[in-house]
């Protein structure tokens, strides 16, 4: 069943993938019912503004489960979609590009699309998200 038919509300917290979640999933007519909103906070600087500790990095675990606990409680929704990785082009942080953390509210996907290109690993991540919360929701 696809997230407009089920009667939930979501919202994400983005970093890398700079609001391509929240442009996908606007895409579908009615997503107003159910998508209340995405914040962007492709700056650390912003993501401790939301309370985030980006002291030891923004590309793991820990961080990405603390953007989507925030961005669940900020936006007072069934579920929130946090991204945080490196897409490239270089390795930030000592970690790969292509590594990406993605959590649906306290469950963490860490993935390794590898050194592909940028766009692809965002669009990538965009959709496994998408998908993962589809199986969720079924």
């Amino acid at each position: 069943m696809k997230i407009s038919q089920k009667k939930i509300t979501i919202a994400s917290v983005e970093s890398f993938t700079g609001g391509l979640f929240a442009s996908e999933i606007i895409k579908t007519p009615g997503a107003s019912k159910y998508f209340k909103g995405a914040l962007v906070t492709y700056w650390n600087e912003i993501k401790e503004k939301l309370g985030i500790d980006t002291s030891k990095g923004v590309i793991n675990k820990k961080v990405v489960l603390e953007m989507a606990i925030k961005g669940k409680d900020f936006f007072d929704v069934d579920y929130c979609i946090a991204f945080s990785g490196n897409a490239g082009p270089e390795a930030m942080e000592n970690k790969p590009i292509g590594l990406v953390f993605i959590a649906i509210n306290d469950k963490v996907y860490e993935l390794n699309f590898g050194a592909i290109e940028r766009n692809l690993i965002r669009q990538k991540s965009v959709d496994f998200a998408i998908e993962k919360l589809e199986e969720i929701l079924n």
